[in-house]
């Protein structure tokens, strides 16, 4: 293959390193939902948009762990106890602290999650169940606490 001779026009920065800013992102909401180049699907790239899918089960994820953080502190009232040593010290300083902080560390991972979602999935397949998994096992938490409720009530 012959080198090209021509007048060079490329600056010398590759547009594709940055990702879009995030005034762009906010106000005039881009199309990408996905890495164009497989290169780029096995990194972590800021997406415009992501899958209704993956945001409906995120959505889910943190409605349950509220929900979660809620019936634990009805039973708590009930005289239930914390099993989890790290949530029993946030019990401890409150239950808006316990509210905030359960809710918080449930936030953050799904973010980071569904931020990464599209490298993970790419590199290892099996990962595309991770966040059902954890809106099935946040959902047995729910529906055992909700148990635990309704024996208390026939105490």
């Amino acid at each position: 293959m012959a080198d090209y001779s021509g007048l060079e026009r490329r600056c010398g920065k590759d547009r594709r390193i940055q990702n879009l800013p995030i005034t762009k992102r906010l106000f005039f909401k881009g199309s990408r939902t996905s890495g164009r180049r497989r290169e780029d699907r096995t990194q972590v790239v800021l997406l415009d948009r992501y899958k209704p899918s993956l945001v409906m089960i995120t959505a889910l994820i943190l409605g349950l762990s509220l929900l979660d953080a809620i019936l634990t502190l009805t039973l708590i009232s009930k005289g239930a106890h914390e099993v989890n040593p790290f949530m029993r010290y946030c019990l401890g300083h409150g239950a808006h602290a316990f509210l905030l902080v359960k809710y918080s560390l449930t936030a953050l991972s799904a973010l980071i999650i569904v931020i990464c979602h599209e490298a993970i999935v790419t590199r290892y397949r099996l990962a595309s169940g991770i966040l059902p998994f954890f809106a099935t096992a946040f959902g047995c938490v729910v529906v055992w606490e909700f148990y635990l409720l309704s024996i208390a009530g026939c105490r």
